[in-house]
């Protein structure tokens, strides 16, 4: 994977900046009420607590919680701020007495370490002393950490992660000294909260001879290189003035809650500190969406849904994704055009299964897909809609249009460049690169879980990228959702969608002969956009102009017999790039307003 990218940093700063300032109210970790029933435990001259929760089962497995109090804290003190045990009953929680006034936090430059204080060597008795006593999950061990404790944290981290599946970290960035010579060697899931106004250990970091702090912001960056994480992370604000910064390298999370104008404390008026971190080990498999996004469940399997406009009234907008050039197809493609339409019509775009955060499948193809819409809808409960499909995802629609199920309305489609189903165009998409994927599937697919491919699709990405910046007009600009594009589109880095991309392309000729054989729609309008894309394909082949140019006249005379057979528009738009989203939201809405005022 490529290193972390500065973009996310730059925008979490501006959401902090934009943000309405609170305050934070709470404790330190040293206050506290009451502990419930507990057990101090000796291990020679150290000790921990050891928290049960309520109805305890001494026969079932649990996970085991490793809480690590601040500089000066104790057990107690941590126990009583946190009270995981009271609010899960999957963990069993221990809360370690520090040998000195500091834990040793693996910056070499406190008390414990001029003591020698061999802290990760007690945590490791912990664990063992713990699993002695009772049945604990196996990979089932987590930490979490206040102040100076969640500096320990970290090194827990950077030191045990063979051991611990994941940490959180309250109130503190990361110490420059450990971020230099962390020697993570299994990638550790993260979670980081901290106030942007704490005055003991600064959200913005410090410099100091013997002891500097990164920012926040620099330390979930760092913790995200060090564990692979894909270069663009997930930005995302709340009307708690919550800001999240969260990067995934496809298995682990690293995130970082910013509180705005809380202060140096566990717990937060707006921020429910000991809920949201055990939210967080419990969801590690499950990804992090963007904002108007979920998951749809249909007979086991999830699909990404992204939803927008939902106050509107009227037919459903339903965007399916189609092949690029690079054969990627997912929501990214609708970064611009969903928020642009969604200022008039409910509109959402679906994933097929190992695309964007869809879940991951072998039985992957266009035709397939079809089916899948018909369970989709019924989750969603949208029974009145419009398909826009975009390339090759016409091969949905069509098969969608022929086995739709009898409770939906289909007001009508809209195609942008479809794929065209005449003879010498059908030949020419069944070519390279069809033809070699299917021809060498079984081999490829071992090297893509290698990731050799993976560096070759961040480079096409990049390139991708800058052409859609390019093609974006300057009055619809501020629509432009960046942020979804970049998480999106990254997904296609990790093995399981390049896997899927290519049992898409080896698949697609037989998603090409079921689309031959359909007839064309009738009942329902048809318009077609044709752009003219194919004229720089043209140029830049001269030794294939003749072929290319045939394809260009059957898919001109294709996409006019459709929209003449089906009653609807035939729109052809002259030097347009093939991503028409991104280059003319407006004639794509206009030939939607069209099919909403022509349809059923």
């Amino acid at each position: 994977m490529k290193s972390v990218s500065l973009g996310g940093l730059l925008a979490l700063t501006m959401i902090i900046t934009n943000l309405t300032a609170c305050g934070s109210s709470g404790n330190s970790g040293r206050a506290a009420e009451p502990a419930e029933s507990s057990e101090n435990i000796q291990l020679g001259e150290r000790s921990y607590l050891l928290g049960l929760p309520a109805n305890f089962d001494k026969n079932k497995e649990h996970k085991l919680l490793l809480v690590f109090h601040g500089s000066g804290g104790s057990s107690d003190g941590m126990r009583s701020s946190a009270r995981f045990e009271q609010l899960s009953s999957d963990y069993i929680v221990a809360y370690p007495k520090s040998l000195e006034v500091e834990w040793n936090e693996g910056c070499d430059c406190n008390i414990a370490h001029r003591k020698g204080a061999d802290d990760l060597g007690f945590i490791q008795q912990v664990i063992e002393d713990v699993g002695k006593r009772y049945a604990l999950q196996e990979g089932e061990i987590y930490a979490a950490g206040f102040s100076q404790g969640a500096l320990f944290a970290q090194n827990v981290a950077c030191n045990m992660g063979d051991q611990v599946k994941a940490i959180a970290t309250v109130a503190a960035p990361m110490s420059k000294q450990l971020a230099q010579s962390c020697p993570m060697q299994t990638p550790v899931s993260v979670m980081m909260v901290h106030g942007t106004a704490d005055n003991v250990l600064s959200y913005y970091g410090s410099d100091h001879a013997n002891w500097g702090l990164l920012s926040s912001q620099e330390a979930v960056a760092r913790f995200a290189e060090l564990s692979g994480s894909l270069p663009n992370p997930l930005l995302k604000s709340s009307e708690q003035n919550i800001g999240l910064i969260h990067y995934t390298n496809g298995a682990q999370k690293v995130q970082l809650h910013s509180i705005i104008g809380g202060g140096h404390s566990w717990r937060f008026s707006n921020f429910d500190t000991s809920n949201q971190i055990l939210t967080f080990f419990a969801g590690l498999d499950a990804p992090e969406l963007p904002e108007h996004s979920q998951l749809v469940e249909v007979q086991g399997q999830k699909f990404h849904v992204r939803s927008m406009g939902e106050q509107n009234t009227g037919p459903a907008i339903l965007l399916l994704p189609g092949f690029n050039y690079n054969y990627f197809n997912d929501s990214a493609w609708y970064s611009l055009l969903q928020p642009y339409l969604a200022q008039t019509y409910r509109v959402h775009s679906i994933d097929r299964l190992g695309n964007g955060f869809s879940d991951m499948s072998e039985e992957v193809n266009l035709t397939r897909f079809a089916e899948d819409l018909n369970s989709i809808l019924n989750e969603i409960n949208e029974k009145h809609v419009l398909l826009v499909a975009f390339s090759s995802a016409s091969i949905t629609a069509s098969q969608f249009y022929q086995h739709r199920s009898d409770d939906v309305q289909l007001a009508g489609m809209l195609w942008i460049d479809p794929d065209i189903a005449g003879p010498h165009s059908l030949s020419l998409y069944k070519g390279y690169p069809a033809d070699w994927y299917l021809a060498n599937l079984d081999a490829l697919l071992p090297i893509l879980a290698e990731g050799k491919w993976t560096a070759r699709t961040w480079n096409k990405l990049v390139v991708e990228r800058e052409e859609i910046a390019a093609l974006i007009p300057e009055a619809v600009a501020p629509l432009m959702d960046w942020n979804f594009l970049d998480v999106v589109s990254q997904q296609r880095m990790l093995v399981g969608p390049q896997q899927t991309r290519a049992r898409e392309i080896a698949f697609y000729a037989n998603d090409l002969d079921a689309y031959a054989v359909l007839a064309l729609p009738s009942s329902v309008p048809v318009s077609v956009i044709d752009s003219d894309f194919e004229e720089k394909d043209i140029q830049n082949n001269p030794d294939n102009a003749e072929m290319l140019r045939l394809w260009q006249q059957e898919g001109t005379a294709w996409s006019k017999q459709v929209a003449e057979f089906s009653s609807g528009q035939y729109i052809s738009l002259e030097q347009t790039d093939h991503m028409v989203m991104f280059q003319k939201p407006e004639a794509i809405k206009q030939a939607i307003d069209w099919l909403v005022a022509h349809g059923q």
